[in-house]
């Protein structure tokens, strides 16, 4: 069985090395367990903080993008070499991702084009592999709008237009943020795609082959 699993900055993050070893922990006892896994990692704090100081010198959104990516990549290598993987290859593309774990049966990348999300791109790998989409974060699902708000309500299942109708809905509002970005909810509308939505505390203590089957307190997002 194939899976991808989209992982945050705030996951793999040069700063949380413990948090970098449990969750390549995580993942190898996935592999063990007879997954065929891809791992998407994110920017981050760090992407974060490049950003931003490039952003005040002038620096163009495009190379902007281009620096995002960079980290992701290093973030990736980082987790690559907490797996044991010590001659990764990081994938330039979904398609190149999708072709390593099909050969090797695992692969560790990062963000892929400029404007494209990492969620968005693990969810052009999942459609590729035709695999279920684990995005890990650092919220316990999807809610109906801000968790943060009063009156917040988490949301067990929906169907991937529901997912994306609440994500645009999430972007058009001033300060809104939401769980999975427009891109990628409408990646995973496309593709019809099974994404199960968790939090880092319920991937650790479930472990990925009882989240890729919904034994998780997260969402289950299926059409």
């Amino acid at each position: 069985m194939y899976s991808v699993v989209a992982l945050g900055g705030s996951v793999v993050n040069v700063d949380k090395p413990e948090r970098i070893k449990e969750t390549a922990e995580i993942l190898r006892n996935g592999l063990d367990s007879g997954l065929k896994i891809c791992v998407v990692v994110g920017g981050g704090p760090t992407a974060r903080r490049y950003i931003n100081v490039a952003r005040n010198l002038g620096t163009p959104e495009t190379l902007l993008d281009e620096m995002g990516i960079a980290v992701t990549r290093l973030n990736a290598m980082l987790l690559g070499a907490a797996l044991g993987l010590h001659d990764l290859h990081v994938p330039e593309t979904p398609v190149e991702a999708a072709r390593i774990v099909r050969r090797n049966g695992v692969a560790v990348c990062g963000g892929t084009h400029p404007g494209h999300t990492t969620d968005a791109v693990a969810a052009m790998i999942a459609e590729l592999l035709e695999g279920p989409l684990v995005i890990v974060t650092n919220v316990d699902g999807v809610y109906d709008k801000d968790p943060s708000e009063p009156g917040a309500r988490k949301l067990r299942e929906l169907r991937p237009e529901e997912l994306e109708e609440l994500a645009v809905r999430a972007e058009l509002k001033a300060g809104g943020s939401f769980v999975v970005d427009p891109l990628a909810a409408k990646m995973i509308s496309r593709g019809q795609i099974v994404t199960h939505v968790v939090s880092w505390e319920d991937f650790r203590s479930r472990g990925l082959e009882n989240v890729v089957r919904g034994r998780h307190n997260g969402t289950i997002i299926e059409g």
